[in-house]
């Protein structure tokens, strides 16, 4: 078992709702990058944000050598002097 202070089922859900959108792009034809950008679009907008104008948890993620890869950002995370901390999880589609 392996537990990550300051992630959990927030960014499983999260996770589960990329890819199905993921799957939804994929059967319709259309780019997967495109499917993500809204998440990306966002975080890169929080990135250059102070943390206190931005979410607790927010989400990049990439698809690439057939998985998405997903970085999970908690930007208060308790155990970090700066609150920056990050989660990266590797998934398949299936």
């Amino acid at each position: 078992m392996n537990i990550i202070l300051g992630f959990g089922s927030i960014e499983q859900q999260e996770r589960e709702k990329i890819k199905k959108v993921v799957k939804e792009a994929l059967l319709a034809g259309k780019d997967i990058g495109e499917a993500l950008e809204p998440w990306n679009k966002k975080a890169k907008e929080y990135d250059e944000m102070p943390r206190d104008a931005v979410p607790e948890r927010y989400t990049k993620v990439w698809f690439y050598d057939d998985k998405l890869h997903f970085h999970h950002i908690n930007r208060r995370h308790p155990f970090s002097p700066d609150g920056w901390a990050l989660l990266q999880v590797e998934e398949g589609l299936d």
